[in-house]
């Protein structure tokens, strides 16, 4: 059989990626089995264990690009004013388009049983806390602000930043696990919150 060239290496894998996705969100990390991405995403074992060693590996993969397409929409588009409404507006207009969103749950959910999990997820939510709080730094630095964000600005962008994303992860706590609940209404809300800062 014919080696694969890079770029049909990675469209594969990241096929497999996307079939073992699906089966985290419908069945949970858990309760998947290679078995079921590999029916998943009709392909052999051989095919599938070439790219990812273990379901644990598959795990890791998927938590991180889930991780970098979230802040990847996060930074598309940013609009030039940053109060911290629009920057949580944006986040949350962000993890509605990004399609491995609400998978992150799961993925959180397994960060205290998998060290490396754990570094990747930490790793990527400090790299979305910095890009956030660079994104109100302006905003931050506005000498028309109160006392206390003109006193340290940088200090009050990552205060800021910590409790955007803290909005942004109960937000998808929220949507996840109420599927009834209309996101953009709940998106409005949490906005209309900060907005009074």
């Amino acid at each position: 059989m014919p080696r694969l060239n890079e770029a049909t290496r990675e469209q594969r894998r990241e096929a497999i990626a996307v079939a073992a996705m699906a089966c985290f969100t419908r069945d949970g990390f858990a309760s998947t089995t290679m078995a079921d991405i590999i029916a998943e995403a009709g392909s052999s074992a051989g095919s599938v264990y070439s790219h990812f060693a273990s379901k644990a590996e598959l795990v890791r993969y998927t938590a991180s690009s889930a991780m970098t397409e979230l802040i990847a929409a996060a930074s598309e588009g940013l609009p030039s004013e940053r109060s911290p409404a629009v920057v949580l507006g944006h986040l949350l207009e962000a993890s509605a388009r990004s399609t491995r969103a609400r998978s992150l749950l799961q993925i959180w959910a397994e960060v205290p049983r998998d060290a490396e999990l754990e570094e990747i997820a930490t790793r990527n939510l400090g790299e979305l806390r910095a890009q956030v709080s660079e994104a109100l730094s302006a905003w931050c630095r506005d000498e028309s602000r109160d006392a206390i964000t003109a006193a340290d600005p940088d200090a009050a962008a990552e205060a800021l930043a910590d409790v955007l994303l803290t909005s942004l992860q109960g937000y998808l706590v929220r949507v996840t696990i109420d599927r009834t609940i209309d996101a953009g209404v709940l998106a409005a809300r949490l906005t209309a919150v900060v907005e009074r800062f």
